[in-house]
């Protein structure tokens, strides 16, 4: 047997032994599952940057905040990107947590647009990622306190090729106004091979609804040589009760080459209107690529505007 397909079973074992714990009765009888607004309170953290870093978080849909979420959170949204070089696109998304009662409280549903990698908990700025298609993930938290979680994630490629993750995540606050969160995620995609995702974040809190984010990522991959690496600053705030605006910076590139392939900056306009769970968005910006060390950078301005529908349990 191939070591990769070890390595996808003894992966499977921890998700096992869970299961096969006795269920224990839920405490409530709440629905898991109702329209409404996921989150206007800030009594889910001690730490002011850490609160005020998920209610903006929220706020604005970064996908972390569906993912993490204490309880089932869906987001349906109606997208249109244009890009100077490449035209329009049209897409229909879906992401978020439904977890499953009666089996394990650590036992949930992930609908993300990841392919294995983990990359739905460290997208900060859905502008930097092309979408693609909805992928289906069953997620299992192994354990978690105050300052650490660990959590597998298992799912299915096309012609049933598995790809599985184990996730590290540790935070902590400096103060009241820092927050710092590392994380590290080691993967396997069949086809692809073995891979790692790691990130280091770091937030400032304001009095004024705001936060500035830096964001650094390093990625490797058996698929390609080198390692992919990011550093972004984003500053997101609420002027409203309504509305916010978010405004980042980022530049990435590889390793093997000499030369750094994007810079990128760009804005979100994001309102609620109508009702508690609606909310339009525009996310205009612009980016300089460069393909290779002998084609000069090229240049184009982007737009994507989003109808979103945020479905979850009220806090």
């Amino acid at each position: 047997m191939h070591l990769h397909r070890i390595f996808s079973v003894a992966c499977l074992l921890p998700a096992f032994w869970v299961l096969a714990k006795p269920v224990q009765a839920q405490e409530d009888d709440k629905p898991f599952f109702e329209l409404g607004w996921l989150d206007q309170t800030r009594d889910f953290s001690s730490n002011r940057a850490d609160a005020m870093a998920q209610s903006l978080d929220r706020f604005f849909g970064v996908p972390r905040s569906d993912v993490e979420a204490a309880y089932s959170s869906l987001r349906l949204i109606t997208e249109s990107r244009w890009n100077e070089n490449e035209g329009m696109d049209y897409r229909l998304r879906l992401r978020g947590t439904v977890h499953l009662p009666g089996v394990t409280e650590r036992l949930r549903l992930i609908f993300s647009e990841d392919q294995g990698e983990g990359t739905s908990y460290y997208n900060q700025n859905e502008l930097l990622e092309k979408p693609r298609s909805t992928r289906l993930n069953l997620e299992l938290n192994l354990g978690e306190n105050d300052n650490h979680r660990i959590d597998f994630r298992v799912g299915l490629r096309s012609s049933l090729k598995l790809r599985s993750s184990v996730r590290y995540r540790y935070t902590k606050p400096l103060g009241e106004k820092y927050f710092n969160r590392f994380t590290q995620s080691l993967y396997f995609i069949d086809g692809k091979g073995y891979g790692s995702f790691s990130q280091y974040q770091l937030d400032k809190s304001f009095d004024n609804d705001q936060i500035l984010r830096w964001s650094n990522e390093l990625k490797a991959e058996e698929s390609f040589d080198g390692l992919e690496w990011s550093s972004s600053l984003q500053q997101l705030w609420r002027f409203s009760d309504t509305g916010g605006l978010s405004v980042f910076a980022r530049v990435a590139g590889n390793t093997e080459h000499d030369y750094t392939a994007l810079y990128q900056v760009g804005l979100r306009i994001r309102r609620n209107f109508s009702r508690p769970w609606l909310f339009w968005e525009l996310g205009p910006g612009y980016s300089w690529e460069k393909q290779a060390s002998h084609l000069p950078r090229d240049g184009s301005a982007f737009l994507v505007a989003r109808l979103e529908m945020a479905i979850g349990r009220q806090q």
